[in-house]
């Protein structure tokens, strides 16, 4: 399902796409480069992080933060993120003062002023973010799992970047990158709101058609084949083991992509999914599982992420994973997993534009990144209902056989050997054990109550899971923005 969209190009490659939403008076534009940490060159890493702050730091017409006080003052928000496959900057105005986010966008898409002593404040800003990054358990894991999936393409690097470029980085070094990538040929704009089309064409053609272009974009080095499995160990503080398994997958936009969307919530979205069921409910062996399709500009991954019980074995885990993998390779999956998983993608792909700043992001993802651009929106619903069980099991074949996978654990630093110590599983099973026994009490106990009554709430209360970061289409958890989100 695509909205009314309406393309304008102009002649030094600049296009941009129109959304006219006349519920409220409100327009957002996202102005979208074809730039992310997958065109940054060996020694350079994080630069095309580290340039979208220094975007707001200085231009020959608005100096430094002023950008978000003239946002604020006009009643508005703005932001940036930076993926791998691009870098976005965002405004969401009133619709009668929105056109001033399209002078901030042609003003420093060409003429951002890299102030050294702007940039050395900002690099101590960037710095820190990457040190309060290294805390975090999952994108920890993140980043080790894809620097050992990716071997020559650049998504073997964190968005953020390794330290030890970022702290030889100067003030040239990120001006010739900037140079090299920002223009208008390699940038496209999306405006989604209450707007004028012929009003917005004109504006747009007066600011950026003017701007010179700048060189194409490179294609990176090809991955090659994995050819076998690959594992690898991190250590993480505190007293909690979690698995990341990635499987490498087709781009975004690909067919297989969508059989992988619903191949990942028929394993892991949801309490009825296999692996909650069997890992969570029966085993009690893991707090935390979900499973996330990433695809991307180029070929992505495919991820399962677990978090365990203290003390549960990360062997037991993993073997209990393949096990439902392989159920799924040989048997594939029922009807009613499919239908399931049909409504769950369907209502989360419509919910995606409850906002104009939803539509233009979405649109805008998909231009960015997806086989065949933004107009593959209109097709989404189609596919997914297209795919029967045959297709599942086929693609599941495809491109999650046992030796396609990268395997990360990330084991409690006091933890020795790769194993929790015999003691430690022993009083895990005599826990799991009591569980078990005190829930079948409880089923026991419903079942013999009189007609009519129910368990207290307390009695049917079950511990919580907390949310986990997830690769989904959309919520795409590792970007890192100048708010310092990842």
């Amino acid at each position: 399902m695509i909205p009314e969209v309406h393309e304008v190009e102009l002649s030094n490659g600049f296009r941009a796409f129109l959304v006219p939403r006349r519920g409220l008076p409100i327009a957002a534009s996202v102005l979208y480069y074809r730039v992310g940490s997958r065109d940054e060159r060996s020694g350079e890493t994080g630069v095309s992080h580290f340039l979208e702050h220094m975007m707001f730091k200085g231009t020959s017409r608005y100096a430094k933060g002023e950008i978000d006080a003239i946002t604020s003052r006009l009643g508005g928000s703005n932001n940036a993120q930076t993926d791998q496959d691009s870098t976005a900057y965002f405004f969401a105005l009133a619709a009668d003062r929105w056109e001033t986010a399209l002078e901030i966008e042609a003003n420093r898409m060409t003429d951002c002023l890299f102030d050294p002593e702007e940039f050395a404040a900002e690099k101590s800003v960037v710095l820190e973010e990457l040190a309060m990054g290294q805390d975090d358990p999952w994108r920890s894991l993140f980043e080790a799992t894809e620097s050992l999936a990716y071997r020559v393409h650049p998504y073997h690097n964190p968005i953020i970047g390794w330290r030890e470029d970022l702290e030889r980085l100067a003030p040239q070094g990120m001006r010739s990158y900037y140079q090299r990538h920002y223009g208008p040929n390699r940038s496209f704009l999306v405006v989604a709101g209450d707007i004028d089309l012929d009003a917005t064409s004109r504006r747009i053609e007066s600011l950026f058609g003017s701007l010179p272009r700048v060189a194409e974009r490179d294609a990176p080095l090809t991955e090659p084949p994995h050819a076998g499995e690959r594992r690898g160990t991190i250590r993480a503080p505190g007293g909690i083991t979690r698995i990341a398994m990635a499987a490498p997958v087709c781009r975004m936009g690909e067919r297989d992509d969508f059989v992988l969307d619903i191949l990942g919530h028929v394993l892991g979205t949801g309490r009825n999914s296999r692996l909650h069921r069997r890992l969570i409910l029966d085993e009690e062996i893991a707090t935390h599982v979900s499973i996330a399709n990433e695809p991307r500009f180029d070929p992505g991954m495919f991820w399962i992420l677990l978090e365990l019980r203290p003390g549960a074995d990360p062997e037991r885990a993993e073997a209990l994973v393949r096990e439902e993998v392989d159920k799924v390779l040989h048997d594939g999956v029922t009807a009613a997993e499919l239908k399931r998983s049909r409504i769950q993608l369907r209502s989360g792909f419509l919910f995606e534009g409850e906002t104009v700043l939803d539509t233009a992001m979405k649109i805008g993802r998909f231009e960015a990144a997806a086989q065949g651009g933004y107009r593959l929106l209109d097709s989404v619903l189609e596919l997914y209902d297209e795919v029967d069980r045959r297709e599942v099991r086929e693609v599941a074949v495809r491109w999650l056989r046992p030796d396609a996978w990268t395997v990360m654990w990330s084991l409690p630093e006091g933890m020795t050997g790769l194993r929790p110590s015999a003691s430690a599983r022993k009083k895990t099973a005599r826990k799991q054990a009591t569980r078990k026994k005190v829930t079948r009490k409880k089923v026991a106990a419903k079942e013999a109550a009189p007609a009519g009554r129910t368990p207290s709430k307390k009695a049917k209360a079950k511990p919580a899971t907390t949310n986990r970061p997830a690769k989904q289409r959309g919520v795409p958890a590792k970007k890192s923005s100048r708010g310092g989100k990842a």
